[in-house]
């Protein structure tokens, strides 16, 4: 049964092992920890509708791997230090963590931004495992997705395969995204044992 472990301020707080994990990255109020509570099929993660709540990197546990949920880019209305505390908290995860095999990156289908473009060349650049949840597909048809994802991979310049269309509020595609992640882990294995 997934589940909350302990939320990070700094690397000092991270688990000291070699446990695989995967994270979610995305905007404020994109529906991350309504996601992870869609994956989990349980409420692990707690959801709000203010932007930025989630300020530090929490980690959740799901047998066989870790999941992080780190604050969200695009801040809401913080303090510049709070700013800086948060940019921190992800470029140290992000750039530091040996534990982590592939990205998530939630990106609300009906509000693409410049922002999530420019974090997902970051995010290309340093992971081979990197792929776009759009979420809130419960706010646009299938037909809008099959109509528009040359248009948004051509924005993000990667491959069709690289996104997934997703509805955490309604459960759309859930199995899907727990077969990507799944997938991901067993090439991940097999890379490691050489098969």
């Amino acid at each position: 049964m997934p589940s909350f472990i302990k939320s990070c301020f700094s690397t000092k707080d991270w688990m000291n092992d070699d446990k695989r994990e995967i994270c979610f990255i995305g905007r404020s109020n994109v529906g991350k920890s309504s996601l992870i509570n869609a994956l989990a099929n349980a409420k692990i993660a707690k959801t709000s509708n203010t932007p930025g709540r989630t300020q530090l990197a929490n980690f959740y546990d799901f047998e066989k791997f870790r999941l992080i949920d780190l604050p969200g880019y695009g801040f809401a209305k913080v303090s510049k230090s709070k700013h800086y505390e948060l940019s921190k908290i992800i470029s140290e995860y992000i750039y530091l963590r040996n534990n982590l095999f592939a990205v998530f990156q939630i990106v609300d289908i009906t509000v693409v931004t410049d922002l999530d473009v420019q974090m997902s060349e970051l995010l290309s650049k340093r992971f081979n495992n990197h792929y776009i949840v759009l979420n809130k597909a419960d706010k646009e048809s299938k037909s809008y997705f099959d109509n528009n994802i040359s248009k948004i991979s051509a924005k993000f310049k990667k491959q069709k395969e690289d996104f997934i269309f997703v509805s955490a509020k309604n459960k759309t595609n859930i199995t899907q995204l727990k077969n990507l992640i799944s997938v991901s882990y067993t090439h991940l294995r097999a890379h490691e044992t050489g098969r």
